[in-house]
């Protein structure tokens, strides 16, 4: 565990976002309970440090491995600490709407992917968002296979933002019948 120290001065101490990636290198691998092991120091460290994007990047990965395991009460749990440390994050927003459409709860996951596909626009546009926001007009067609009322909302809603998205107009075309 070299990897997960840091040297200031003489004193070493563990650094929470080095566990952290650790920690998703277990995940990764498939040892879910070593990477939850993990990210629970990580977070008591992130804590006693005051380090609130530590808090909410562990509070996420947390909530990814007990998804993983099929615990999505737990799961929803843990993002749902993760939106309040960083309420004004598209991954935190999205991470939510994913749990809530996993656990059939279609209205609020609409209600947090047409949040989080509002926010990454936002985000892409200030360059805080590295990529296109595509992923979270997908999580929302994927609505359109539950929810005809909100996956319309959805697509509607997606096609102001990006008007030339041919998967949005495709959806919205088989979804309205025009």
């Amino acid at each position: 565990m070299r990897n997960n120290r840091t040297t200031k001065g003489n004193n070493r101490r563990p650094n929470a976002l080095a566990i952290l990636k650790e920690a998703q290198k277990l995940a990764t691998e498939g040892n879910v309970n070593e990477a939850l092991s993990l990210l629970r120091k990580a977070l008591s460290i992130a804590k006693k440090t005051g380090d609130r994007k530590a808090q909410s990047l562990i509070h996420s990965e947390l909530g990814l491995c007990y998804q993983e395991k099929g615990q999505t009460s737990q799961a929803l749990k843990e993002f749902e600490k993760a939106f309040q440390v960083t309420p004004q994050s598209s991954t935190c927003l999205l991470m939510l709407g994913t749990v809530y459409l996993e656990r059939g709860g279609l209205e609020g996951a609409g209600r947090y992917l047409i949040r989080a596909m509002a926010l990454a626009e936002k985000e892409y546009r200030k360059g805080r968002f590295a990529k296109d926001p595509s992923n979270l007009l997908n999580a929302c067609i994927l609505l359109s296979r539950a929810s005809r009322n909100l996956a319309t909302e959805s697509l509607q809603f997606g096609l102001k933002k990006f008007p030339n998205h041919p998967l949005l107009k495709q959806e919205l075309e088989a979804l309205t019948g025009t």
